[in-house]
C-alpha cells in the first residue's frame, strides 16, 4: 500500500509471479480509512490504528491485518 498526500492509494499484491494493482482514492475520518475504487465505485470503511512498533493495523470487521513498512516492490510505484 502506498498512501499518497494527494488522496490516491496504490494497493499492489504479488500473487503467482504476477502483480495485481488497484488504484483507489482514500480519506481518513477519525480512526477510519474510507476508500473508493473509481473503476468500481463504492466506499469501503475500515478501522485502523498503529501498533507500538509503528505498523498499520487494519480492522476488517474483527479480522485484523498488519502492514509494516518495507522496500517498495510494486512495478508501478
Amino acid at each position: 500500500m502506498d498512501f499518497m498526500p494527494s488522496g490516491d492509494l496504490l494497493y499492489c499484491i504479488e500473487a503467482a509471479s504476477k502483480w495485481q494493482v488497484m488504484r483507489l482514492s482514500f480519506r481518513v475520518e477519525g480512526e477510519t480509512i474510507i476508500t473508493d475504487q473509481p473503476s468500481h465505485p463504492g466506499e469501503e470503511r475500515t478501522g485502523f490504528e498503529f501498533d507500538s512498533a509503528g505498523a498499520l493495523v487494519l480492522d476488517y470487521d474483527g479480522l485484523k491485518a498488519k502492514f509494516v513498512r518495507g522496500t517498495k516492490r510494486c512495478p508501478v510505484v
